[in-house]
């Protein structure tokens, strides 16, 4: 298939946007990475192909875009505000500036602009996962965060828009993601169970679980970066919400005992450090649509993934960390 102008990836510095520019430039595809932070403190991962990635840091929440916009071909709408407490301060109008306010100028600047396509990363989110049984893309109500509602209020907007201007669309709803590229920032400010597994694998630290039967469907932030990617090398894209997910939620002990087998990790009840596994999120999330449209499935196992991180980060023969 013909190139045909670049991809704009917003959120790019993020943990799913750092994915997004590795996958999307692996497979060919020249990338706009653009977010907030310092050009300096731009840091894209391993297997990312540095000569089709330019990037160029925008505040999205107070900056324009519409020049990295012009000439693209489409624009991947990643970035996103994820609080603890949506109740503390001022996050509730935070929450609605990044995630809502930034999207309804991103919109119409891509009609302006000469865009073919919008995909809009959403989440997993948008659903009640707390309730036993089977969700497909249709039982979305906004599940029980402001960040949820959100999220699906931006499917909603940008899909009808989309539809009005001519512009291709499509959005994926993440599930809880797990691999390389994860850090606390201002914008995500908590890691994963699993990144604090692997922490305190990489420290020699024992661990002590907290619900451990807390359930969660896990799924490698590759795996999800490259479904967006076979997405964007489709030539058009048909307007629908696919699910990203496992479609296995899994205990926290269970992802625990994968993660110590591979690295060593040592589980202990009398230990200090905790792991919690959260509220329990029973909920089957079928994928069976993405899977039947692109022919994508889940390949990283949480495994494999433990002990790519832990060799990653070990210190050369001889030298230090």
């Amino acid at each position: 298939m013909r190139e045909r102008g670049h991809a704009l990836v917003l959120g790019a510095a993020g943990f799913f946007g750092l994915a997004l520019v590795r996958s999307l430039s692996a497979s060919g595809v020249r990338v706009v990475a653009s977010d907030r932070v310092p050009v300096a403190e731009f840091a894209p991962r391993a297997g990312t192909d540095d000569e089709r990635v330019v990037y160029v840091a925008r505040d999205l929440a107070r900056e324009p875009v519409d020049d990295l916009i012009a000439g693209a071909r489409g624009v991947v709408h990643a970035a996103a505000l994820t609080l603890a407490d949506e109740a503390a301060g001022d996050t509730a109008e935070q929450l609605l500036r990044v995630n809502l306010e930034s999207l309804l100028h991103v919109v119409p600047a891509a009609r302006a602009g000469g865009c073919e396509r919008i995909v809009f990363i959403s989440s997993a989110g948008v659903y009640d996962q707390g309730v036993e049984g089977t969700l497909t893309e249709e039982d979305a109500d906004g599940g029980t965060s402001l960040y949820g509602a959100t999220k699906l209020a931006g499917e909603l907007v940008a899909g009808r828009y989309c539809a009005i201007a001519g512009l291709d669309f499509a959005a994926l709803r993440p599930t809880s993601l797990f691999g390389a590229g994860e850090t606390a920032r201002p914008s995500r400010p908590r890691v994963t169970a699993f990144a604090q597994l692997v922490a305190a694998a990489e420290r020699d630290d024992a661990v002590r679980l907290e619900r451990g039967d807390a359930r969660v469907d896990w799924l490698c932030v590759d795996d999800a970066a490259d479904a967006v990617a076979t997405l964007w090398a489709q030539d058009r894209l048909d307007g629908r919400v696919y699910n990203l997910s496992s479609g296995a939620p899994r205990r926290l002990r269970d992802v625990a005992a994968e993660v110590s087998a591979a690295t060593g990790l040592r589980l202990d009840d009398r230990a200090d450090t905790v792991v919690d596994g959260g509220a329990d999120r029973p909920a089957v999330i079928d994928n069976g649509r993405i899977r039947a449209a692109l022919g994508w499935q889940p390949l990283r196992t949480i495994a494999d993934e433990a002990a790519a991180l832990l060799r990653e980060r070990a210190p050369a023969p001889g030298g230090r960390r």
